[in-house]
């Protein structure tokens, strides 16, 4: 029989695209395209991929991409499960499960504030009330003595309650501020981006969903170990990766750029200048700065 690569390659040649003219096209990178046409599926991102990629190759030149999968069903890599994820042959054991924590673990300020409002206020309102019992003894209107215990008690509530909550503001805000990554775009080009990132509190977690009507292909992996699952997502079914404490490299493989978004400990990671013309791209990203 003859190869998938070769009638792929034959149906291009006849319509005198050259292998640019179709990564314009496809929004394939180069690379794929010929490791379609030379039969060579191990450097393809996963299973999915290579099906996914053939098929869009094969409509580009005019075939039919179902039917040419369907003939060729026993050389192409088969698709495993909903989520797409590859077999274990592929995939190197995941250890996303196993490192999965939650920030909760974090010390709260605001919360341990507001957890000692009520004692406090107790406290102040019966500093206020002896007080103004003291001013009574000194006071024969009793009248005035009445408007001014209401006064006084209203007024020393009312500014205990403004300051906590002055506090407890400022709290949030500045556990906010250290828990927001900074994710730097150091390059870009022909469908590789490189980040720098600081300030990563771990464990963390790495979010990518899509855009409302969109999906995408993603793959991730962290420390060089692919994890699972990988597959489509798109704004109802995010993938959600756990980052462990060691995190040091974290790679994303995305299928759909311009579907596609990515958020890193709560930060939205800016895409490169070039996702809106190259399908396929790869991230890389480098922790340089943890806390």
């Amino acid at each position: 029989m003859v190869q998938i690569g070769e009638i792929l390659k034959s149906a291009r040649l006849s319509k005198g695209y050259t292998l640019d003219d179709l990564q314009q096209m496809t929004k394939i990178q180069k690379r794929y395209l010929i490791a379609i046409e030379e039969g060579d599926f191990e450097i393809m991102p996963g299973n999915f991929y290579v099906r996914a990629f053939i098929k869009q190759y094969a409509d580009t030149v005019g075939l039919d991409g179902d039917r040419l999968l369907g003939d060729h069903a026993s050389v192409i890599p088969e698709i495993h499960g909903s989520s797409q994820a590859e077999d274990s042959g592929s995939f190197s054991p995941s250890r996303s499960e196993t490192k999965r924590a939650s920030k909760k673990t974090n010390f709260n300020y605001g919360g341990s504030v507001q957890s000692q409002l009520p004692t406090f206020l107790l406290a102040v309102a019966v500093v206020a009330i002896v007080l103004v019992v003291w001013q009574a003894t000194l006071n024969d209107d009793d009248e005035q003595v009445q408007i001014e215990v209401a006064s006084n008690i209203s007024q020393t509530t009312m500014a205990s309650q403004a300051t906590v909550s002055s506090e407890i503001e400022q709290a949030d805000s500045a556990v906010v501020a250290e828990q927001t990554a900074q994710v730097n775009l150091v390059s870009s080009a022909d469908g590789y981006a490189e980040y720098d990132i600081t300030s990563l509190s771990l464990p963390s977690e790495l979010k990518i969903s899509a855009v409302a009507g969109g999906s995408s292909w993603i793959s991730v992996s962290v420390n060089g170990i692919v994890q699972e699952p990988s597959g489509i997502v798109d704004s109802e079914n995010p993938l959600t990766v756990a980052l462990p404490l060691n995190t040091s490299e974290i790679e994303v493989i995305v299928g759909v750029m311009p579907a596609t978004i990515i958020e890193l400990d709560g930060t939205v990671v800016t895409m490169p200048a070039d996702h809106q013309e190259i399908q396929t791209q790869t991230l890389s990203f480098t922790v340089i700065g943890a806390e």
